[in-house]
């Protein structure tokens, strides 16, 4: 951790701000990727331990970062100032001189008007996602088919829909997991669904598809509950049932069953997953993309 006041050089330095104060200047500066419903809700993003300083030159306030060793997060800049490159730079420095250089360093939350400067001091990309939203809607009963079950999700199925997830999610196809996919994980996930969600609608509005011939589960639609709205935490297929159109019915069913009580769902999707366009052509609407980066040895 930063003490309250670090000088960089002699023009630029870091401050500590009090945290609710910061989340409104970020949020005024930052684009609402996450489609938040409320200034509330987009404000209390920031929280009260977060590492919260001020950027200056000559002891103007030119923006914001929550920084640490290691760690570099909620980067923004103030209207007049603009040149990113002048301010990074003098970030990078000081991440690397306070840092643990056995570990790695990570930038989180990047916007693409920023990207191009985080790479041209170095900084590689990890990942890429943004969050899709769409209002719900009623359709038409959705059939997968005389071959599948469609039941709710419970507990007892737990174990089904954990290898379910991890077939889904294995080889070339864990671009859409966010998390290392072992078995164990897909287990802890889904306990922790199962602990956190439990209003009658969320178990309503998901779906477990079995096939009839071996009793298997090979799809899995989850929808949970994240700032006060729907959320799609999982929808997976595994790969030999793909091409069938039983996610986009999957998803239609959700949709049908929230608009009884809720206006949107949200979701997240990793750059360059295939169910982009599956998400796109059912009528969400993609936010802006944010990126993970992280710095390598060679270029620190």
């Amino acid at each position: 951790m930063f003490a309250s006041y670090y000088l960089i050089n002699e023009e630029f330095a870091i401050v500590k701000a009090d945290h609710r104060e910061f989340a409104v200047h970020y949020t005024t500066y930052g684009e609402n990727i996450f489609f938040r419903q409320s200034w509330e809700r987009r404000v209390a993003i920031v929280e009260e331990n977060d590492p919260c300083y001020w950027i200056t030159l000559r002891e103007q306030r030119i923006g914001g970062i929550c920084i640490e060793p290691n760690s570099l997060s909620f980067f923004f800049l103030e209207p007049p100032f603009t040149d990113i490159n002048q301010v990074l730079l003098k970030l990078k420095q000081l991440l690397i001189q306070y840092s643990n250089l056995n570990e790695p360093i990570r930038v989180y939350g990047i916007l693409p008007y920023q990207t191009e400067h985080f790479l041209r001091l170095g900084f590689l990309p990890t990942e890429t996602r943004r969050v899709m939203i769409r209002p719900t809607e009623i359709f038409e009963s959705q059939d997968v088919g005389d071959e599948f079950i469609v039941e709710l999700p419970t507990l007892e199925h737990l174990d089904k829909m954990a290898n379910s997830c991890f077939n889904a999610y294995s080889g070339a196809d864990s671009i859409g997991y966010p998390e290392k996919n072992t078995l164990e994980q897909q287990k802890q996930d889904l306990e922790y669904y199962f602990t956190h969600n439990k209003e009658e609608i969320l178990r309503a509005s998901s779906s477990i598809v079995f096939d009839e011939s071996n009793g298997n589960i090979i799809a899995v639609c989850l929808v949970s509950l994240w700032e006060g709205f729907p959320l799609i935490s999982n929808i997976s297929v595994i790969p030999q049932y793909r091409g069938k159109q039983i996610a986009t019915k999957l998803l239609k069913k959700a949709l049908t069953v929230l608009f009884e009580e809720y206006d949107v769902v949200r979701l997240f999707v990793t750059a360059g997953n295939p169910a982009e366009s599956l998400y796109f052509n059912l009528g969400f609407h993609p936010g802006m993309e944010q990126t993970t980066f992280h710095l390598p040895y060679r270029n620190r």
